[in-house]
């Protein structure tokens, strides 16, 4: 034992420098800071991400993304040299100290709640009936002064014992108990019931948990749409080019004239398209991919037009307000 003591020892003591060079190495490449890079993203065929059953699918519609790596030291170091390499803090995405699972929980909620306002807007405006058949309650974001363990992600079934169908079925049975009351919930939580509390307090004359809830609605349609999307696919920003995909799946007309579409924006249900973040690295990603159009939501349709001035892009930006407006737009080019 004693010589294995010393010849450890002998060899740290010979080749303690290369070992913290190593370490250092591995920790620079490995460990990320609590950053990301945005990049150019590219396109995502919207074919490959939802299929509208029994109708061939038309046109050539894409969603945008934004491109994203790690916040590690050497990449870090070759965004001041890369053009359009930009370093974001993860602070930006976070909302007070939550950790970082929550902004991915909350990106689901949003996909899955967008691509529902989807199939509603796209049928409505094709002609064709759906059913709304029931209504989820996520959780979608928990305030720091809530006393309750529930989680961002959870879907909220039953408050004590008593099956609650929507948000303002929910409100309701709140405003029956007491301030300083503790109730508890059944929630799906990652796909499993599960049992969780709350404490009922006070806020602006209002009883409330202190969640912030958002609505997730279940919708059938015929023909069926089925969505696919990926497991690090998330967010609201791709609800207007599903929307177009679905309506022109649906109609008897091509929309894209065989044009490459792409685009970007959240959908409404009245149909009002909202604005995202990142359209520059979304507009220069569709440049690169050969899109022919970019559609812009028109909170962020000046940016994407300077973005095209001082790259001198060839592209036809549309600017959208609603779901109609893009339609007519893209029918009359």
């Amino acid at each position: 034992m004693k010589k294995i003591y010393e010849k450890t020892r002998q060899f740290l003591k010979n080749n303690y420098k290369i070992i913290i060079l190593y370490i250092v190495l591995i920790t620079m490449f490995t460990y990320p800071l609590d950053y990301e890079i945005y990049t150019p993203g590219g396109l995502i065929k919207l074919s490959d991400r939802l299929d509208v059953e029994g109708y061939e699918e038309k046109g050539n519609i894409n969603l945008t993304y934004v491109g994203g790596k790690k916040g590690i030291i050497p990449l870090l170091l070759l965004s001041y040299i890369i053009p359009n390499w930009d370093i974001v803090s993860i602070d930006e995405m976070r909302i007070g100290e939550e950790e970082y699972n929550d902004i991915v929980k909350r990106g689901q909620i949003d996909l899955a709640s967008v691509n529902q306002n989807s199939l509603i807007i796209a049928f409505q405006e094709a002609g064709y009936e759906y059913k709304i058949n029931s209504e989820k309650i996520a959780v979608y974001y928990v305030f720091d002064e809530a006393a309750t363990d529930l989680k961002v992600g959870d879907i909220i079934t039953h408050i004590n014992g008593f099956k609650v169908s929507s948000l303002d079925e929910l409100k309701e049975k709140i405003i029956e108990y007491e301030v300083g009351e503790k109730v508890y919930f059944t929630v799906l939580r990652d796909e499993k019931e599960t049992e969780s509390y709350g404490v009922i307090y006070e806020s602006e004359g209002e009883k409330i948990v202190g969640l912030y809830l958002h609505s997730i609605l279940d919708v059938s349609t015929n023909p069926k749409v089925t969505f696919d999307y990926r497991n690090n696919e998330n967010g609201a920003s791709g609800g207007l080019m599903s929307t177009l995909q679905i309506y022109n799946t649906l109609i008897e007309e091509d929309i894209t004239k065989g044009d490459v579409i792409s685009g970007t924006g959240t959908i409404e249900l009245d149909g009002t398209v909202g604005e995202i973040s990142g359209v520059k690295y979304k507009l220069i990603g569709a440049v690169k991919s050969g899109a022919d159009v970019f559609i812009a939501p028109k909170n962020n349709y000046e940016e994407a037009l300077k973005v095209k001035e001082e790259n001198g892009y060839d592209i036809e930006i549309i600017e959208a307000t609603t779901f109609k407006d893009v339609i007519e737009k893209l029918k009359n080019r």
